[in-house]
């Protein structure tokens, strides 16, 4: 994934996820993985694959996964996916000091956006503006 090589590196952790099970020890490395190199091609698709892994897999899930998950779609311009897995996060660690900074990642990202729909999701969801 570190070589640019997303795509690629999407279908090794595939594979490699095909052969492990939720006790296996690679198998939230490999499942985060997947996560990051889907947000460098398809960040709709890597916030899907993330809450559902986060739903399904909640207690193997932390909170700097989310965190994690929310920094590689803002690097590829995945602002709108980046406050839903934001807004599941706050949602899953709603005391987390750790996920108010990503929040406040979120909001700056959103502000500047070419897209202002994704100021007015965070405005929807009640993270800015008038509460």
């Amino acid at each position: 994934l570190a070589g640019g090589q997303a795509r690629e590196a999407q279908g090794r952790f595939e594979e490699a996820l095909q052969a492990l099970k939720p006790t296996d020890p690679d198998f939230v490395r490999a499942s985060l993985g997947r996560v990051q190199a889907l947000a460098r091609q398809k960040p709709d698709l890597a916030r899907d694959t993330f809450l559902a892994f986060a739903k399904d897999h909640k207690p193997l899930v932390q909170e700097g996964d989310y965190g994690m998950v929310v920094s590689e779609l803002l690097k590829h311009d995945g602002v709108s996916q980046a406050i839903d897995v934001m807004d599941a996060g706050v949602k899953a660690y709603p005391q987390s000091p750790q996920m108010l900074a990503v929040q406040k990642q979120v909001t700056e990202a959103a502000k500047h956006d070419k897209n202002p729909a994704s100021y007015n999701k965070l405005k929807g969801l009640g993270y800015v503006g008038d509460h």
